[in-house]
């Protein structure tokens, strides 16, 4: 048999358990799930560019959509929040120009300028397609809109 101090505790740990078990529940039954960091956007043109992204094996040194290398080069998840379509646009047209000493000069990384103009329509497309949420870390601190 219990004494009575025992019993006390005893009932008392009860409800300290049963009332953490409750909270615990509450609290997670209330939070909405985290959205995903990154979310894709792609019309017909952008599942087409998709395919050029594959066929030029830009997968070789970047990572987009979850697969790639790591490492290597910038992660694209995210470079369509980042960047806008007509940058895009440009920047596959003359990499240089905007970047200056990049890989796509042909150096390191395929030279942009040997594409076809509707290889790198469809390029740009798919890359505008690469969203990130705010809670990415391929979120940009600030948006460059084309005016900058």
């Amino acid at each position: 048999m219990l004494k009575r101090g025992e019993k006390f505790m005893f009932i008392f740990s009860g409800i300290v358990v049963v009332a953490a078990i409750a909270k615990g529940y509450h609290h997670f039954t209330d939070l909405d799930p985290a959205p995903p960091k990154h979310f894709y956007s792609f019309d017909e043109v952008g599942l087409q560019g998709h395919e050029v992204y594959r066929k030029k094996g830009c997968n070789s040194c970047h990572r987009a959509m979850g697969t790639g290398e790591v490492g290597v080069a910038p992660v694209l998840d995210g470079v369509g929040t980042r960047r806008d379509l007509p940058w895009l646009k440009e920047y596959l047209t003359d990499p240089g120009s905007l970047v200056p000493g990049t890989a796509h000069y042909g150096n390191l990384g395929p030279d942009f300028r040997l594409l076809e103009n509707e290889e790198r329509e469809k390029l740009a497309a798919f890359l505008s397609g690469l969203r990130a949420n705010p809670n990415s870390p391929n979120y940009p601190l600030k948006v460059k809109r084309e005016s900058e």
